[in-house]
């Protein structure tokens, strides 16, 4: 599982995709076994800290960085 913690103010997007390169069956069986798990955690300034709990397999992004084609074979959590 992979680990991201991240600040994001009202009308900011997280965007989570499958990097194209993964074994579906793999993360299907990954997915169903132990989830995503979303924590929000401290809100302060009109700003919210999450954090994120997933298989490596799920790409996390900010919203401003979804647009950008994610690097094949890329299994890291990007911030």
């Amino acid at each position: 599982m992979g680990y991201l913690s991240l600040t994001r103010q009202e009308g900011d997007l997280v965007h989570l995709t499958i990097d194209p390169a993964v074994n579906t069956e793999a993360l299907l069986h990954h997915l169903l076994r132990d989830g995503i798990t979303v924590h929000v955690g401290e809100i302060q300034n009109g700003r919210v800290r999450v954090s994120i709990d997933a298989p490596k397999q799920v790409l996390i992004l900010r919203g401003e960085l979804a647009d950008r084609p994610p690097p094949v074979g890329a299994a890291v959590i990007a911030d």
